[in-house]
């Protein structure tokens, strides 16, 4: 019975004797990859891990065999070494290092079907053959880059290692002009090109927007791709800055289907930002007050519909048990107070939001006092946020309304205390009434 525990130690998983620069060297010369696992004592899941799971036959005959076994006790000298080399933050954390000392894999935590750990090595294996071969791919590229089946493992290698994304666009380009049209239903081939798609200027991206109603039946989240390569474009155009790519995307953001809910907001918000990062201000001026004026027309019954739609959709994991609602800080307080006006509350800022860019770029009175409006609507709608009073307040002030002015600046301080904001921020606040 004593040898017992002794016996089963033995057939699990053994940890190479010797220090890191011994198991990297043994590596390299074995052509394995070394599998190292970093512990804490004070961790369970650590001493679970070694109770429970190193111990076992399966997992000895695995490792022993394929991996070069080290490990590392986080809280001391070594641990400091490694966190610092490879940035560890949690106990156990396991590293899949090649003999160049190059991270090829990783996990952490623990399971208690050991399946899971198997499939850890069985991961990390394929990653550093894929790894490995990818040099025989870029070599063989345009050589072999009409063959359509070495042109699709290719490219998935190329967005599993995260490569440059002109080379992955280049390659996305070309095997998507040799898919027939069974192909390009398929749903594998439709998934990896969406995956691919990081702008609107690639064919492939157009004609997934052009069959949005064959491809949304097997990709549930399709509107939320598309929707985020949209969104992406306009921003890389602002960045660059590219008129033309702007003028694509802002060309394709009005044929999404199925949108979510946040989408035209974010379109919106988006196209000012361009406008203004472009000195074209003057057009978000002219462009704004007509999707400002379609928020106002919601009414306050429209968005109290629309708060409760949004908060239904937020509360479904929760009720369905996809997510645990006790693993979620302040969970109760998230749910009455933040998210029953989640949709309404992102709206006001929204609102809030382009009243400022009215108020730094605007100079007709007429222009800033719509932007008045829509400050004011922004309060009504989340009437404590004390930062939406301040731009209310300064707006009041361009177009002649002192007393407006000084009181809304007076309930942004009054707010702001009540919330215990930075004493620097009141401050300022009250400097600004003092200026008022």
């Amino acid at each position: 019975m004593f040898a017992l525990p002794v016996l089963a130690q033995k057939e699990g998983l053994r940890f190479f004797k010797g220090n890191w620069e011994k198991a990297i060297a043994e590596a390299k010369k074995s052509n394995k990859l070394v599998f190292v696992n970093i512990y804490a004592s004070w961790s369970e899941s650590s001493q679970r891990m070694q109770e429970e799971i190193f111990p076992l036959k399966m997992v000895g005959d695995k490792y022993n065999a394929q991996f070069v076994n080290y490990r590392v006790d986080g809280d001391w000298r070594e641990g400091e070494a490694f966190s610092a080399r490879y940035g560890i933050d949690v106990y156990p954390t396991y590293l899949f290092i090649n003999g160049d000392g190059i991270d090829v894999y990783r996990s952490s935590g623990y399971e208690k079907d050991p399946k899971w750990f198997m499939s850890l090595a069985d991961t990390a294996l394929y990653v550093h053959e894929a790894r490995q071969a990818m040099p025989l791919f870029q070599a063989s590229y345009q050589s072999r880059k009409n063959e359509k089946e070495f042109v699709q493992e290719y490219l998935s290698r190329l967005l599993f290692f995260g490569m440059p994304v002109d080379t992955i666009n280049m390659v996305r380009d070309h095997f998507f002009s040799q898919l027939s049209a069974t192909e390009l239903k398929d749903t594998v081939i439709a998934r990896m090109l969406l995956k691919s798609i990081t702008t609107v200027e690639s064919p492939a991206f157009e004609y997934i927007m052009a069959n949005q109603a064959f491809y949304k039946g097997f990709i549930p989240n399709l509107s939320l791709i598309l929707g985020n390569v949209i969104i992406n474009s306009i921003r890389k155009a602002t960045a660059s800055p590219d008129d033309q790519l702007f003028r694509r995307a802002d060309a394709f953001s009005g044929k999404l289907e199925d949108p979510l809910p946040k989408y035209p907001y974010l379109i919106f918000l988006y196209r000012n930002e361009y406008y203004i990062n472009t000195l074209q201000s003057a057009w978000m001026i002219e462009r704004a007050p007509a999707f400002m004026d379609s928020i106002c027309r919601i009414g306050e019954e429209g968005f109290r519909l629309k708060d409760q739609q949004q908060f239904k959709e937020i509360m479904q994991p929760y009720l369905s048990g996809e997510q645990d609602s006790s693993q979620v800080e302040d969970f109760a307080y998230l749910k009455e107070t933040v998210w029953r006006t989640a949709y309404s509350g992102y709206v006001a800022s929204v609102m809030n939001r382009t009243a400022g860019q009215f108020l730094l770029y605007a100079k007709g009175t007429n222009d800033l006092k719509k932007a008045c409006t829509w400050a004011a609507k922004s309060v009504d709608m989340d009437m404590y946020n004390h930062e939406y009073y301040t731009t209310l307040a300064q707006l009041y002030a361009k177009v002649g309304m002192k007393k407006e002015a000084v009181s809304s600046m007076e309930t942004a301080i009054r707010l702001a205390k009540q919330q215990r904001v930075a004493e620097p921020v009141i401050k300022v606040y009250k400097e600004v009434l003092k200026a008022l």
